[in-house]
């Protein structure tokens, strides 16, 4: 379905930032209103002088995304605003750590924001979109950690491959309305995001500017994609994994069929 943007709203949470801010740029460029939150009040600040200094339509306000109550007042304010064409759960956190020395409050916090903070974002808003009866689009921000793993990396990537499922079944809930719904798996942007635990890790060289990601973004949005992925050579890459993957279950499936022949000559 063909999402008319101009004059309709695109909200954004995590939207002080990196992605976030991108995201709330890219809809204002495209004549829409802008709601955006983030529990960086500071960050918030800057991308509402900017917003308001484009005689832009917004709401932004610092809310955290694991306060359920925080959320709903946000969405009441939101109704000030023309109805949401695009809705962006964007908000996500990074900490690294082995699997078995990362602190669990750290896991908790990972969990709470990238998994319950993200669904309660589409609890806030989606009934809503649904029954405005307009087309309009979803986009929860995942990562190429949706579909691959690394050493220190284990939690973080648990949460965002978490974010798959969580997408697949709201996309198939939502057939028969006029509400889609994508996965957003960015692969490398120049943000500041591994800052916390890499400080000095190199930018890597295939890195997308935040900016060309909410392009990617938007376009996969308005296209209906179920998954939008920034950086197309990861496509390979997960076909080895998920082939590596059928190979081990194959293993397993004969290993079966072995053991239970040896108990019938038995």
């Amino acid at each position: 379905m063909s999402i008319a943007l101009a004059g309709r709203t695109a909200l954004v949470t995590g939207a002080a930032s990196g992605i976030g801010a991108a995201l709330a740029r890219h809809a204002a460029a495209q004549g829409m209103a802008v709601a955006a939150c983030d529990r960086d009040a500071a960050g918030l600040a800057g991308l509402a002088d900017e917003l308001t200094a484009a005689d832009v339509a917004h709401v932004v306000r610092p809310v955290d995304i694991t306060d359920v109550d925080a959320l709903r007042g946000f969405a009441g304010a939101c109704a000030a605003l023309p109805p949401i064409a695009l809705l962006f759960a964007n908000a996500g956190i990074l900490r690294g750590g082995s699997i078995l020395e990362m602190p669990i409050d750290a896991w908790r916090s990972l969990t709470e924001v990238n998994v319950i903070g993200a669904v309660a974002t589409l609890q806030a808003f989606v009934p809503a979109m649904i029954a405005l009866g307009k087309p309009a689009h979803v986009v929860v921000t995942g990562s190429t950690g949706s579909m691959t793993c690394g050493p220190s990396l284990g939690a973080y990537c648990a949460t965002k491959h978490a974010l798959w499922p969580v997408v697949e079944a709201l996309r198939a809930e939502l057939e028969g309305t006029k509400v889609g719904v994508s996965l957003l798996m960015p692969g490398a942007v120049s943000t500041p995001m591994f800052d916390a635990i890499d400080p000095d890790r190199p930018t890597p060289a295939d890195s997308l500017s935040p900016s060309a990601v909410a392009e990617r973004a938007f376009a996969g949005a308005q296209a209906g994609h179920a998954k939008i992925l920034t950086h197309p050579a990861y496509v390979e890459r997960i076909g080895a994994r998920f082939g590596a993957v059928l190979t081990e279950l194959s293993a397993a499936d004969d290993d079966r069929r072995h053991l239970i022949g040896t108990s019938a000559l038995g």
